[in-house]
């Protein structure tokens, strides 16, 4: 029996699993494969190389997901867009977000509070990385406005009918040196099994050079930034430390932006 056992772990540690859709590079259509094989690329955080689309870095099933969300998504003027590079804080300003704008539907002291029994990644899911990543068509039928839904793409790259309409755009900054420490960690997780890890000098100089996804760091928190200032009904810029530091404040000016103030 001891012997059945250490030939079955055996055979298990050397046999070559299936690598997960993140990892499988062939999974795209025969347009996106086109549009891939003219686009810069460099070595990848995730996969075995990472592409420029429209000024930033990103993989390639993902650029089939912004292609598909920008030509489909039609943004209604009450949603709620949570915007952040990866690893800045999204997870936790999802929750957030979604306890902030639906305090009167769900009692934070409810046992069945949505957050208690979901991820705030489904209940607060990505545009390109979910609902348009594999090229299906999302419903939203069911959804009740406010929708909220989130996106690491930089501002000019985001669906027309956002930049046009009257959605309001949160976004979350976190400083440079507490991004990239966890994106380093979180890709290299996601590489562990399959291929490789990368070492932290080398993606280091990526992050530097600005090659990191949704980079460049500078030109993504700049431009919202920017944003922010030209149109602040539109856009607002959070910085994780200051909500962290300051939670009262910046949860008062994050409920008035989004038109949910709290009552004396």
């Amino acid at each position: 029996r001891k012997h059945t056992i250490l030939k079955t772990m055996i055979t298990y540690q050397t046999s070559s699993p299936t690598p997960p859709k993140y990892l499988q590079e062939d999974g795209v259509s025969e347009d996106c494969k086109k549009l891939l094989s003219i686009l810069p690329k460099e070595k990848g955080w995730i996969g075995s190389y990472i592409y420029n689309y429209q000024g930033f870095w990103t993989s390639p099933r993902l650029i089939q997901g912004v292609i598909a969300c920008q030509q489909q998504f039609q943004a209604q003027d009450n949603d709620i867009l949570l915007v952040t590079t990866p690893k800045s804080g999204t997870t936790w300003l999802k929750a957030i977000l979604f306890s902030l704008v639906n305090r009167k539907k769900y009692s934070i002291f409810e046992q069945n509070h949505p957050l208690l029994v979901k991820n705030p990644h489904d209940l607060v899911p990505f545009l390109e990385l979910k609902l348009y990543v594999d090229g299906q068509v999302p419903d939203f039928s069911s959804c009740t406005p406010p929708r909220i839904l989130s996106t690491h793409l930089p501002y000019d790259s985001l669906p027309k009918s956002v930049q046009d309409s009257r959605t309001k755009l949160v976004y979350l900054c976190r400083n440079p040196r507490d991004t990239f420490i966890p994106m380093w960690h979180f890709t290299n997780n996601l590489r562990l099994d399959y291929i490789d890890t990368n070492s932290i000098e080398e993606m280091f100089d990526h992050f530097c050079k600005g090659v990191s996804l949704y980079g460049p760091f500078w030109n993504h928190v700049l431009d919202y930034w920017r944003k922010s200032i030209e149109n602040p009904k539109k856009v607002i810029f959070l910085m994780y430390e200051e909500i962290k530091e300051k939670s009262k404040i910046q949860l008062k000016r994050l409920a008035e932006f989004l038109e949910f103030p709290f009552s004396i």
